[in-house]
């Protein structure tokens, strides 16, 4: 009975530790994820005449991105989508593990990825301060990187929604008497009110 409480107060001060710490970097990666596979499900819930079989399976981030990136004409090969997966693996690191160095390692891969990103007016507007790129904080670096995915998901979006309108008005001339296949939310695919 002995080791039981030893472990629980073991257990109980570690939980005491981290709650009484804010971390903004864990903040900002799960938040930003969270927005970013919000696009993603919107994206999906637009490709997909029948979202319902797709939200209603368990698909991983990642084969959301693939899908998504699967249907872009013309975006496929856009680097951006390494900035996503890239954020994808900070945000596992982060939800995972409380420290370590592959948190660190993952940082310095999502700073290379996003500075890679950046256009000349970006790195003004960040340098603006004084602040050298390379010295930016990776709380920073990260809602950048998530802010860089999300419009990029935002325009993406919009291309397919485009598309969407376009296809169901061939639809509807094509098959005027039958009734519309209207687009689902992500909600309303998972069989949830939103």
């Amino acid at each position: 009975m002995m080791a039981g409480k030893n472990n629980l107060d073991k257990y109980a001060k570690m939980f005491e530790k981290e709650m009484a710490e804010i971390d903004p970097l864990q903040q900002i990666v799960l938040k930003g994820h969270l927005i970013i596979e919000a696009a993603l499900d919107n994206i999906l819930s637009t490709i997909f005449f029948h979202a319902e079989h797709v939200f209603r399976g368990r698909f991983t981030f990642m084969q959301k991105v693939q899908m998504a990136r699967a249907f872009g004409l013309r975006k496929d090969k856009n680097t951006i989508w390494n900035v996503i997966l890239s954020i994808n693996e900070v945000r596992n690191e982060v939800a995972h593990n409380l420290a370590g160095d592959k948190r660190e390692t993952k940082l310095k891969q999502l700073r290379r990825l996003v500075l890679m990103e950046m256009t000349e007016e970006m790195r003004a507007t960040l340098e603006k301060g004084g602040t050298k790129l390379a010295d930016l904080s990776s709380e920073v670096i990260v809602a950048h990187s998530c802010n860089l995915c999300i419009g990029f998901l935002g325009a993406y979006e919009d291309d397919i929604s485009a598309l969407r309108r376009i296809i169901d008005s061939v639809d509807h001339g094509l098959n005027p008497h039958q009734e519309r296949v209207l687009r689902k939310t992500p909600e309303e695919a998972r069989g949830k009110k939103s």
